[in-house]
């Protein structure tokens, strides 16, 4: 048939500016007339579920109640067949369509093919090979989608110039792809994609065949399916049928809709594609031309009305060499008066001042708003900020299931095997808000705070069995914790066998694990039922392609398994507002629409690269660019300019840091300039909104002023550094009595690192009489158990055995050159200095050949700096000097006449060092060996005369030059007031 005599095509269009919704209900009920049963005979064919909901809801808008509804079909749905009913039953057994394989059988399916084609020694991880799947899977889906069979990868000649890489996934892709066919045939299954298309395939037979008299109306469909294009086309033709397309630019010169055709044949059988497919016309124009219809053919819907700013929409999405012609355009042209923008400073302000602009749009009645946003972190801030006015809101774009309360529970347990049941992940379960959840929860918690603070500090050992261990030999062990830490230990224990187990064992375990530490409460719930739901899905598929559970990649692995699922809230939220996803706001429309998030790598999202085709194949296969997704964006956000009123925003910087503006946003700016208002009143707004009536002045330096009787405590010998170079830490740990709280599995700190040593010499002193081969033996015995955490034993046991080898081969040359032996260790002594208790541990005491004595002080850190000594802030040596000559240390008397520190830690690439705080030489200016005791006892009395027995304030870093330790920064309020004292200011 010539085109002369070929029918016309039924095709309307909705300019911009519409709601696709209405107006196309608005059409079939004034088609319908009088009769209200005649809307039921229509067939509406939709792109997906969502917008037979959004449909729904325009129909409710505008009919009275009790309307029979049209019947809505999504032409994306899997179940298509069941959907049609008796029009597609039944079909032919020529043409059996067999069903769809579940998702994660697939996935797995895909991975073990994966796995089988992995090159070199280093195996595929299980969280590779299904990151590799999910991306396979998408690429097979794209290949169906546009009809490209799998025998044409044979025929493609690799350039000799593609990358190793490239050939090397395409090697692979040869043997995957038959491999795949073949075990679906084998399981008498297909491909999701495939599926859809023997069914649209069949739809649009059945239509040729029957055309009926009912009306047929496909609606808001987009996709350049081929089997969707032949499907519409054949719509389009029937005399009962209908296309209604979404924001067709009719308006477009034909020289510029000319250049959107996305290839061109050079001659030589070689596609060259252009880069046009960022231009949001380019999916409607690729549709139309695999229809075989003409632009011209398309009508405007009748129940649609023009806007003039359709002219100007489609001005700042036009292609890059076109934008030339925007300094001839008028400045009608150049204005969108409905929109404004706003730049906040963070994403928490931007949220802030979304969620007030959407609060003053509902004091309009029947004001219907929406926020589109990509960013769902951004979504998830703004429903959160409505929650303070009781505004509830339905996020369509749902929340992914690893991030809701079940999720996080069940992430929190295979974060447990991984780390082998670290402190912080024991208690990131105990704190877990569905963890006995019940009446018994404040009773649980009492245990839990108890078990926090039992914990803190660096870790001791790995596994359940060290935390027992560690709350058994507690200072001041708690019967009642420990009797409370049994019951979760056993509850939690059968996951500690989980390394090495296969995969359907180990998430059988936790699941029983989950059920029991929640009585069934992580189930619960609509993100709890999809966490369920999934759950028996992926234990209903075939793991063994996962191989046995290997605990350092067991994280990584359950993301993968769960990566896409996601949480979709029941409805219910309020009426008049809804926040969509860029998907989700297709065919959606309101009174205000709100475009948030407008940053480059936001919205546009960038698509990430296909490992498995090089751009060139997918060129030459004619597959979608990794652009396409770009164009589709900028058709949505083309699509919300048109709206009555628009809302654009963007934060400067977000979590990761600085943002850079969205090229739509910048392409908005540069054409219109001014004439696009700025909402700045609205930022004001934002921030008065929890701004105090009195703005709270900073604090002040503290200055705390005990009594007399507070001040009167005892001290130890290294509290005399604290005291003098912050005063205030001082006061708040032995005053205040205020204990430091370390964090939760802490880095091995050098107090820590300290005591450790210590320990290993005392022993060594008392029960190994400073042999030399017994030192590191000892020191290797207790860092390399097998209860040792690993960190220890990797990164510190080296540095540490290193040092204490040092220490004793030091100890062994001064025995046999000096005629040094060791005195004493680790002894406590006590004296008074100014009738106040001073007390002391002494590391380590040597007597010369000549009887004097040697104070020793062990540092696994650096030793204190001369300008430090000098300063009268290294007091400890020369105080323990006077406790041996007072004979106030059991063991030891003489003359204190050398002192040393003895550093493990590395110099000049060799680990441990001697230093001496006295006086070498004139030029050094440090105290005299004679002098050094005196020296120290006169800076003591100083301070005890000041702080102790006086009536000095406790400054607040009163020396931060000497004040090393932070532990009580937060106490004082130091970022407050540090660096805002007055200049004048005189530390006392």
């Amino acid at each position: 048939m010539d085109k002369g005599s070929a029918p016309r095509a039924h095709i309307f269009n909705v300019p911009l500016g519409n709601d696709l919704c209405d107006v196309t209900a608005q059409w079939i009920l004034q088609s319908a007339g009088a009769d209200p049963l005649a809307i039921s005979n229509n067939l509406l064919l939709l792109p997906n579920n969502r917008a037979i909901k959004a449909m729904t809801e325009a129909f409710v808008r505008q009919a009275a109640p009790g309307m029979l509804l049209p019947h809505m079909v999504a032409v994306g749905d899997m179940q298509l067949d069941e959907a049609l009913g008796p029009m597609l039953d039944p079909i032919d057994a020529d043409s059996a369509i067999w069903p769809a394989i579940a998702p994660f059988e697939r996935l797995m399916l895909l991975a073990k093919l994966v796995k089988d084609q992995q090159r070199g020694d280093t195996p595929v991880s299980p969280a590779e090979a299904l990151r590799l799947a999910r991306k396979l899977a998408e690429l097979i889906d794209a290949l169906e989608v546009d009809l490209v069979d799998f025998s044409h990868f044979v025929d493609i000649k690799i350039e000799a110039d593609l990358a190793g890489h490239w050939q090397s996934a395409y090697g692979a892709l040869l043997q995957i792809l038959p491999a795949y066919r073949a075990a679906l045939i084998a399981r008498t299954l297909m491909g999701p994609a495939e599926r859809r298309n023997h069914l649209l395939a069949a739809l649009e037979q059945r239509l040729a065949q029957n055309v009926g008299t009912d009306p047929i109306i496909a609606v808001g469909i987009t996709t350049s399916a081929k089997a969707v294009a032949r499907l519409l086309r054949r719509v389009a033709l029937m005399p009962n049928g209908q296309v209604i397309l979404p924001g067709v630019d009719l308006n477009l010169s034909d020289a510029r809709w000319d250049d959107l055709s996305p290839s061109t044949d050079d001659g030589a059988g070689l596609w060259r594609r252009h880069n046009v497919e960022v231009h949001p016309q380019f999916h409607l124009k690729h549709l139309l031309e695999l229809m075989g219809v003409d632009r011209s053919e398309i009508d405007v819907l009748p129940t649609a009305r023009a806007e003039p700013e359709a002219a100007a929409i489609s001005d700042i999405f036009c292609l890059p060499e076109h934008s030339i012609d925007w300094q001839q355009l008028s400045p009608q042209r150049k204005s969108l008066p409905q929109a404004k923008w706003l730049e906040a400073e963070d994403s928490a302000q931007e949220a802030k001042a979304i969620a007030v602009r959407i609060r003053g749009a509902l004091e309009v009645a029947a004001k219907r708003v929406a926020l589109i946003t990509p960013d769902r972190e951004l979504a998830v801030r703004v429903a959160g900020q409505l929650r303070r006015w009781g505004i509830d809101v339905d996020d369509s774009a749902g929340i992914p299931l690893l991030q809701t309360p079940p999720g996080t529970l069940a992430l929190a347990l295979v974060d447990a095997i991984w780390s082998r049941f670290s402190a912080s992940s024991i208690l990131a379960i105990a704190k877990h808000p569905l963890v006995f959840a019940g009446p018994q929860r404040l009773d649980w918690l009492d245990h839990v705070r108890q078990l926090d603070l039992a914990l803190r500090g660096t870790a001791s050992g790995i596994g359940l069995a060290a935390i027992t261990r560690r709350l058994q030999t507690a200072r001041k062990p708690n019967e009642a914790l420990i009797a409370w830490w049994s019951g979760v230990n056993t509850l939690l224990s059968p996951l500690e066998n989980a390394d090495g187990q296969p995969f359907d064992d180990v998430l059988a375990t936790l699941r029983d694990v989950a059920t029991a530490l929640t009585d069934g409460g992580i189930w619960r719930g609509a993100s709890g039922r999809e966490l369920g739901r999934n759950w028996e899905d992926v234990t209903a598929s075939n793991l063994s392609t996962l191989g046995r559970v290997d605990a350092t990649g067991l994280v990584a692995t359950f993301k993968e398994i769960f990566s896409g699922a996601v949480v979709r809230p029941p409805y219910g939220g309020h009426p008049r507002v809804a926040i969509y996803g860029l998907l989700e706001a297709r065919l959606q429309q309101a009174d205000l629409l709100i475009c948030a998030g407008l940053n480059e790598g936001t919205w546009p999202q960038i698509a990430q690269p296909d490992p498995w085709l090089a751009p060139a194949i997918r060129r030459h296969l004619k597959l979608p660019t990794l652009d396409r997704n770009i164009g589709l964006s900028a058709h949505d956000l083309a699509t919300a300019l048109g709206a009555q009123e628009v809302l654009l925003t963007r934060a400067r910087r977000d979590r990761g840091g600085p943002t850079v503006a969205s090229r739509f946003l910048l392409r908005i700016k540069a054409l219109m300039g001014e004439a696009l208002a700025v909402d700045d009143q609205l930022l004001a707004w934002a921030d008065a909104l929890d701004r105090p009536a009195e703005k709270e002045p900073f604090a002040s330096r503290p200055l705390p002023m005990p009594n007399a009787e507070q001040r009167l405590v005892s001290l130890s010998v290294t509290d005399f550094d604290q005291l003098k170079s912050d005063p205030y830490s001082f006061y708040a740990k032995r005053i205040l009595g205020l204990p430091v709280l370390e964090k939760v599995d802490a880095e091995p700190s050098y107090a820590w690192r300290g005591s450790l040593v210590h320990d290993i010499l005392e022993k060594w002193f008392t029960h190994d009489d400073c042999a030399v081969d017994k030192l590191v033996a000892r020191a290797d015995a207790l860092l390399a158990q097998e209860a040792s955490d690993p960190l220890l034993r990797t990164l510190w046991q080296p540095r540490i055995a290193a040092g204490l080898r040092w220490v004793a081969d030091e100890t062994k040359r001064l025995m046999t050159e000096k005629g040094r032996v060791v005195a004493v260790a680790e002894q406590p002594g006590t004296v008074h200095i100014k009738g106040i208790a001073v007390r002391g541990r002494v590391d380590r005491i040597d007597r010369t050949a000549d009887g004097d004595l040697v104070i020793i002080d062990y540092k696994t850190g650096a030793p204190p700096s001369t300008k430090q000594i000098n300063a009268g802030f290294a007091l400890q040596l020369g105080l323990i000097g006077y406790m041996a000559e007072e004979l106030a240390i059991k063991g030891v008397s003489g003359t204190a006449s050398n002192f040393e520190y003895w550093s493990l830690a590395k110099k000049k690439d060799v680990f441990g060092h001697i230093a001496v705080p006295t006086s070498k030489s004139a030029a050094d200016n440090k105290p005299e060996r004679a002098d050094f005791v005196a020296f120290a006892v006169e800076q003591a009395e100083v301070a005890i005369s000041k702080w102790i027995l006086g009536d000095a304030p406790f400054t607040a870093k009163l020396h931060p030059e000497f004040a090393f330790y932070g532990d009580y920064d937060q106490l004082m309020r130091l970022q407050e007031w540090n660096g805002r004292q007055a200049i004048s200011e005189d530390p006392v």
